[in-house]
């Protein structure tokens, strides 16, 4: 059964099922953020580079979504689609799901955490711009007041107010990290409007960054490093716990939330992914937490409570949901 089917078939009403939508987009976030935890021990313990770690999340999720696609289509009934929505999927896959990581990767080493997260947040600019121009959304004060409350939260909590070092190369990568990041509501809702199954899209998506991925990892490296673990069958499984807590899961989520949410507002909702990684980072990796950083979180908060403001309300005739 569908996602939209089960919310039907348990009787939750409009208003009840778009904030189930808005809930999805906030923990596809939440679990993007988690993402710090796997990076420092696969960098630090393991000795992966940052297209190395990538390569592996991306591989993995392939596997496991396209597997559950398989299970869920009893065969390959839900790869029967148009020759538009797999190249949909596929410039989803390479410039949205894999190019998001590596330009990202690119623009903490030329810089620093700070300024890769504050450029790569700059993606609800994006689709704000490409939502009016594509979707002819209506532009809000809401939106525009959250997103600034947003971004301003975001750059207190990386700590971009102590100051950070600044590169050309760096900028430029870390603002296409944020046009990347943009694509994926874009393409999202193209394929969603052709199509009613958003697992398929996600395996698909990651199936095609998969392909790219691998080629550019040094693969044997790779398998090289794990298999020289003490436990290399443990090492896999946490390569497969990677891959479903910052890839299979968020993506899913996230891809079932644009169902009912909008792409600008979605990729507002999804701020609780430096959310999470500032507190994973100070409770778990025992990061420094400022005053700055605790406001910037506050911030964050802030930003998603305006967007939720008399959520599914109407107001003069018209329908106020996100």
């Amino acid at each position: 059964m569908k996602p939209q089917g089960i919310l039907r078939f348990l009787n939750i009403n409009k208003d009840m099922k778009n904030k189930i939508y808005v809930l999805m987009v906030i923990l596809a976030g939440a679990f993007w953020g988690s993402s710090c935890l796997f990076v420092n021990k696969l960098t630090n313990d393991i000795g992966f580079t940052s297209i190395q770690s990538t390569a592996v999340r991306v591989f993995f999720a392939a596997l496991i979504l396209n597997a559950a696609v398989i299970i869920k289509g009893r065969g390959f009934r839900l790869y029967r689609l148009s020759l538009g929505s797999y190249a949909i999927a596929a410039c989803s896959g390479i410039f949205s799901v894999l190019s998001m990581c590596l330009f990202y990767y690119s623009c903490m080493n030329e810089t620093s955490a700070a300024v890769a997260v504050i450029l790569l947040y700059t993606a609800p600019i994006f689709v704000m711009v490409m939502s009016l121009i594509f979707f002819k959304e209506r532009l809000t004060a809401k939106k525009i007041i959250a997103f600034l409350v947003a971004i301003v939260g975001c750059a207190l909590v990386s700590g971009i107010a102590s100051g950070t070092k600044i590169s050309v190369w760096g900028i430029l990568s870390g603002v296409l990290s944020g046009f990347s990041y943009s694509l994926y509501g874009i393409f999202t809702s193209f394929y969603m409007k052709k199509n009613d199954e958003p697992l398929t899209f996600s395996a698909l998506n990651f199936l095609f960054a998969a392909m790219v991925a691998v080629a550019i990892a040094s693969p044997a490296q790779i398998v090289e490093k794990t298999a020289g673990r003490e436990y290399p069958w443990l090492t896999l499984l946490f390569f497969a716990l990677f891959s479903l807590c910052t890839a299979v899961i968020p993506y899913v989520l996230y891809t079932v939330g644009l169902s009912g949410v909008k792409p600008d507002t979605a990729s507002i909702l999804a701020f609780t992914e430096p959310l999470t990684a500032c507190i994973f980072g100070t409770l778990v990796l025992k990061q420094p937490m400022d005053v700055f950083g605790v406001i910037g979180i506050l911030l964050v908060c802030a930003a998603i409570v305006i967007l939720n403001v008399n959520f599914g309300k109407r107001k003069m005739g018209e329908d106020a949901s996100l």
